[in-house]
């Protein structure tokens, strides 16, 4: 080896060392994450509404990572960070935007009931998750009775929804993937006044491994109901499938009651005192309206 090349190979590891010293030292101080990057999956799903259809147009999303060491397994730290003050940078406080691969376009969400989601985006991340911001365009609209109606998004709203994600309760493991779920509450989230149709989304993160869930049937088709689960603080809606059936994801553990609405002359129908538990799906027996 020449002089030269020995001057170049001893000044290279030196590099090498004074950066894995460095690494080291800042490992110490836990301001970084050592941890391996993870697969993160997010889902999307819909609780239902009255309407035919309703149409979202989703540009972008993106997951809020925090590298800190030092306090990834507090789940409520950054709480205190303000929606207002991201405007869309890299990096703000309490950690950094990663975009996920999606598919962006017009998702018919009013389609995603009774169980059924459909996979918004990957992403591969390095760690602690605590927010995820799905990015709006204009073109959003629904389908009531068989008219088309503009969706315009409320007074003083803009187009980036934020949802606030607890690191272990809303995420699981699911294929292999850190995986978590996003209930798109379209009953709630529009806001008719006068004639016009306003978006104001309501989202809520949930897993099936550590939210509840329930799921049965009721009859006749002709009762046309709507199955409403709730209790004093929570509660979602399903819209039963042809033959009957429905599901219902994303509860808080906890006593519920559960109300078969009908219409076209049929009587409501209540169970009350129906337990659910986290990560475990409770079947009831068919119900029948008259």
């Amino acid at each position: 080896m020449t002089s030269t090349k020995k001057a170049a190979f001893a000044f290279g590891t030196f590099v090498t060392l004074t950066a894995m010293l460095m690494t080291s030292c800042k490992k110490d101080q836990g301001t970084t994450s050592p941890a391996a990057t993870q697969q993160l999956s997010v889902y999307l799903t819909d609780d239902p509404s009255p309407y035919d259809s309703v149409f979202i147009d989703i540009k972008y999303v993106e997951v809020k990572i925090d590298t800190s060491e030092s306090h990834k397994h507090d789940d409520h730290f950054g709480d205190s960070d303000n929606d207002r003050d991201d405007d869309h940078h890299d990096r703000d406080q309490f950690g950094k935007w990663d975009t996920l691969s999606i598919v962006p376009g017009i998702y018919n969400v009013s389609k995603l009931r009774n169980g059924i989601d459909t996979l918004l985006g990957t992403a591969g991340i390095n760690g602690t998750i605590r927010k995820i911001r799905i990015t709006l365009g204009t073109n959003n609209s629904l389908k009531f009775a068989g008219v088309s109606y503009q969706l315009n998004f409320f007074p003083g709203f803009n187009n980036y929804l934020y949802v606030k994600i607890n690191d272990k309760h809303h995420q699981e493991i699911a294929s292999g993937r850190l995986a978590l779920w996003i209930d798109f509450d379209i009953s709630r989230s529009i806001v008719l006044i006068g004639n016009q149709y306003y978006l104001r989304p309501v989202l809520r993160p949930f897993c099936d491994n550590n939210f509840a869930r329930v799921r049965g049937k009721v009859l006749p088709a002709a009762a046309a109901p709507l199955v409403t689960v709730y209790n004093s603080s929570d509660s979602a809606n399903a819209i039963p499938q042809a033959n009957g059936e429905f599901r219902v994801r994303g509860l808080k553990e906890g006593n519920y009651n559960i109300l078969f609405k009908g219409s076209n002359g049929y009587h409501d129908t209540t169970l009350v005192n129906i337990q659910l538990k986290n990560g475990e799906e409770k079947t009831i027996s068919t119900i029948t309206l008259h």
